[in-house]
């Protein structure tokens, strides 16, 4: 089973250089990665390196400033130049100028920030006039309540997205709302994302190196590996690795 992670972060100004990366991979068993710009970040050539210095390892979702006047002209330039499969993009960005470039271009869009944001009609109207565009929603809509259960009604407003072919569940950053590892208590959203979305639209993701700070990546890899027992063998294969390498060119 080729084992991908979803979500990772390098970088020459924030969190680690993509060597400690790679080391990390190593030792865990990781066979391929999704490189994700950090915020606050909008120089991708970093990214496009580590892809050149590490064939087959590695794709990219990168960011520009989308406040900017010319944000639609650099997502074609970056896209183009970069190797980029896409972006990862604040779920609060109103530009039209910056929805339409990326549903014109027909790249992935990972959409970041909380469910007040996730959830707004806006971001559904995107999803839904832009259906070349596959979305994939982070961390598990951060922040979900792990005090709750998957009835919460905004969990089950972010299931309904389900309803949309062009949409992707992350399965990762369990760290930040989780009790401590290895969360038994976010097994019940787990289970309800696998009901509405299916294996093939989920993907498991890292968070590396934020998640190192809590629990080595050998761990992170170990919930959904082994811990998640409710998985058949050939739903963890799609989440573990599958998803990824059908949406991303590695």
């Amino acid at each position: 089973m080729t084992i991908v992670d979803g979500h990772v972060h390098v970088g020459l100004t924030r969190y680690v250089v993509v060597e400690v990366l790679v080391a990390q991979m190593d030792i865990a068993g990781i066979d391929k990665a999704l490189l994700v710009q950090y915020g606050g970040c909008y120089n991708n050539a970093y990214l496009k390196d580590c892809m050149d210095r590490y064939p087959g390892r590695f794709a990219a979702l990168g960011a520009v400033d989308y406040a900017a006047p010319d944000a639609a002209a650099q997502i074609r330039r970056q896209v183009g130049e970069y190797g980029l499969a896409g972006l990862r993009i604040p779920a609060s960005v109103e530009s039209e100028a910056v929805w339409e470039t990326v549903g014109e271009l027909g790249i992935v869009a990972s959409l970041s920030g909380g469910m007040p944001h996730l959830l707004s009609p806006r971001v559904e109207e995107y999803i839904r006039r832009f259906p070349q565009v596959q979305f994939r929603i982070e961390h598990m809509g951060l922040v979900l309540d792990a005090e709750k259960t998957p009835d919460e009604p905004n969990y089950a407003r972010l299931m309904q997205y389900a309803a949309y072919p062009n949409t992707l569940f992350m399965l990762s950053g369990f760290y930040a709302f989780g009790k401590s590892y290895p969360y038994a208590e976010v097994k019940p959203f787990i289970k309800r994302a696998l009901q509405c979305f299916g294996a093939q639209r989920l993907m498991w993701g890292s968070d590396f190196p934020r998640v190192c700070a809590v629990e080595t990546c050998e761990m992170t890899l170990e919930l959904p590996l082994r811990g998640w027992d409710f998985l058949s063998a050939e739903e963890r294969e799609w989440i573990l690795g599958k998803t990824a390498s059908a949406l991303f060119d590695f």
